[in-house]
């Protein structure tokens, strides 16, 4: 997810996280193993995370956690000298820096607790309290964008130049500059900033609508009752039985369906609000406002949708063959998640880090060395146990220690898919600590997902290359293909739907709950070839806008889509021994946030405002697909 910065040079305390996004080990189909088979990936007396090089107990996290506090009304007082010399504004930033990245530890020791087993109610109260800390520094640096920016260019730059401990923070101060043009006065930017939590409402009223007050029925599943919830729908939307599916698909949906209305006017009431900010702070769109924060080209998303659509026929072909090998003769859309092909093969914790190394082989023994080091580490809680947080993570808050990684590893390839993710992630955050300041050694979303599913195109193509049998090679060219599937098409499918909706309300159109539906229809039919009988998409399911909880979250999710890309670019010129793109692509992961975002892709050698690294992903995609109908082909003649 978008990592909150809690003023604009402010590094993350946020965490990268699989449970809220649609990544490439989230798309993989696997049913929930067996609590014992879970036990037994994980023996005794592995994965699990040593907490001391953090704190060496919670008395000393406690004496930290009131040192800091201590220290913020100093921080307060710098209030109105940053500006006043070169030294000034250098003391000032060390200061709040260095509070930061303290805070960034107090931070991750009590989160990781907090999640270890969410049923302790002390390690949850401690976790209240660090970001109840967290939220005092916020509000006693508050004034350093407005008062950088009041300083002016010409003086900044000449502080700069004058004082080298000023370099660690010249791009948080550029950033703070270029977005001077949408910064308002003091006085405009409270107003702001008092309206914050009142246009913050509809994601509020959504969110308690849908998770809270809907009236889901009840169906019958082979002779059980079962509530058709959210969670349930998840769990049987990929069922074996398709009259389950249906079943599934023509009971759920009708509930959003019935309030269509009533959803219609809360998402309106969002888009109404990100436009007024759009407006307010001079930004030309709503995406170019989202875009403006990372400095990122407007091209980039808009090639991204009109290249999505230009590999729809790639989409169209993977279709039409998952319905062959599902043996579907009139598939629909409640048939998109049953599983294409399936693996009994269950793997250790051991043997999962063991074939992330050997999958990784080729971005070079440096870097197969320091991962078989972290997993020595005991960075990573991988256990699975009553209580503990859902989904995994990996959480690089921790500067002067290391990242800490929580999954729960069941010996499926999921799991091992899952691990290899947040390792990208870990090791993301390894390279950039080792090479940047504090400062600098944080990356932009824009970014992160790239290694982590470069990672995971990684070990699908060992998984291939080294299977011992067609179904295993069946198996791992299927788990590709519909992770490219969600995380590329889904993703950008999305992206279309939120660039149309936020443009008809910047041009005063009515947008209502029947207007987003049959907008969103046309997007499901134009992507899963309605028309030319690839998949039958009901009318009905034009409502799936509204299940959507990202689209509150403005113009985000079209990074997982840009991420797979050019990891898959990265992954196959690696994969081919091309020496010089591995430089270039750990040069980039080790940049940090020294730059923009996009500069640094580009100096890696893709660029995502061009059609070419969406082309490359469907090249990619049909080659996988000619494996797999040569596969299927063998199979079937046997």
């Amino acid at each position: 997810m978008l990592k909150p910065t809690v003023i604009a040079l402010a590094a993350t305390l946020a965490l990268l996280s699989t449970t809220a996004e649609p990544a490439l080990a989230a798309a993989a189909v696997a049913k929930p193993a067996s609590a014992s088979a879970a036990t037994a990936a994980v023996p005794a007396g592995q994965g699990v995370w040593d907490l001391t090089p953090l704190y060496a107990n919670e008395a000393a996290w406690e004496t930290e956690r009131l040192a800091i506090l201590a220290e913020l009304p100093k921080l307060k007082a710098l209030q109105g000298t940053l500006g006043t010399s070169s030294k000034s504004m250098a003391d000032g930033l060390d200061q709040i820096s260095t509070v930061r990245r303290r805070l960034g530890r107090l931070v991750t020791y009590s989160g990781l607790l907090a999640d270890e087993n969410t049923q302790i109610t002390a390690n949850q109260a401690r976790n209240q309290l660090a970001y109840s800390a967290y939220n005092q520094f916020g509000e006693a640096v508050s004034f350093v964008t407005a008062e950088v920016t009041a300083t002016g260019r010409d003086k900044v730059e000449s502080y700069l130049a004058a004082e080298p401990r000023l370099a660690k923070h010249k791009q948080g101060l550029k950033t703070i500059l270029r977005l001077a043009a949408h910064t308002l006065s003091l006085k405009e930017e409270a107003l702001l900033a008092s309206a914050a939590e009142p246009m913050q409402q509809p994601q509020s009223i959504y969110g308690l609508l849908t998770n809270a007050d809907l009236p889901w029925p009840t169906i019958t599943v082979r002779g059980k009752k079962v509530v058709l919830d959210q969670e349930q729908y998840v769990a049987f939307r990929g069922d074996a039985d398709p009259k389950v599916r249906e079943q599934v698909f023509k009971s759920f949906w009708p509930v959003y369906k019935a309030y269509e209305r009533t959803l219609g006017a809360i998402y309106a009431a969002n888009l109404r609000g990100t436009v007024f900010n759009a407006k307010v702070r001079q930004y030309p769109s709503s995406v170019a406002m989202a875009q403006g924060n990372d400095n990122i080209p407007e091209a980039v998303y808009r090639s991204l949708v009109q290249e999505a659509n230009a590999g729809l026929p790639t989409l169209h072909r993977y279709l039409k063959l998952r319905s062959k090998m599902l043996g579907l003769k009139n598939p629909g859309y409640q048939d998109g998640y049953v599983a294409l092909a399936k693996t009994n093969r269950s793997y250790t914790l051991a043997e999962a880090e063991q074939l992330t190394l050997a999958a990784l082989a080729p971005l070079g023994s440096d870097y197969t060395t320091k991962l078989d080091q972290a997993f020595k580490g005991n960075w990573m809680h991988a256990v699975p146990q009553r209580g503990k947080r859902s989904g995994a993570y990996m959480n690089p808050a921790a500067y002067d220690v290391h990242p800490y990684l929580l999954m729960s590893f069941n010996g499926e390839y999921q799991s091992v898919s899952t691990l290899a993710h947040e390792w990208g992630h870990a090791m993301h955050s390894v390279l950039s600590n080792a090479a940047q300041p504090f400062e600098t050694a944080d990356y932009s979303t824009f970014i992160a997902e790239i290694p982590s599913t470069a990672n995971e195109l990684f070990l699908v193509d060992h998984m291939v290359e080294k299977a011992a049998t067609r179904e295993e090679k069946i198996f791992a060219l299927s788990q590709e293909l519909e992770s490219i599937r969600s995380t590329f098409f889904r993703q950008a499918m999305f992206a279309e739907f939120e660039l149309k909706s936020h443009e008809a309300v910047e041009k005063g159109e009515a947008v209502t709950g029947e207007w987003f539906t049959k907008t969103y229809l046309d997007l499901l039919k134009r992507y899963h070839g309605d028309a030319q009988g690839v998949v039958k998409i009901d009318d009905l399911y034009g409502i799936e806008w509204a299940y959507i909880p990202h689209f509150y979250n403005d113009f985000y999710v079209y990074q997982y889509a840009t991420c797979v890309s050019a990891a898959a670019f990265f992954a196959e010129g690696i994969r081919k021994g091309d020496t010089a793109l591995r430089d270039k692509y750990f040069a980039m992961l080790k940049a940090g946030s020294s730059a923009d975002a996009y500069p640094l892709t580009l100096a890696a050698g893709v660029d995502l405002a061009s059609p070419e690294p969406y082309r490359a992903l469907m090249r990619r995609m049909n080659a996988t697909m000619d494996k797999l109908e040569k596969l299927n082909a063998e199979k079937a003649s046997k």
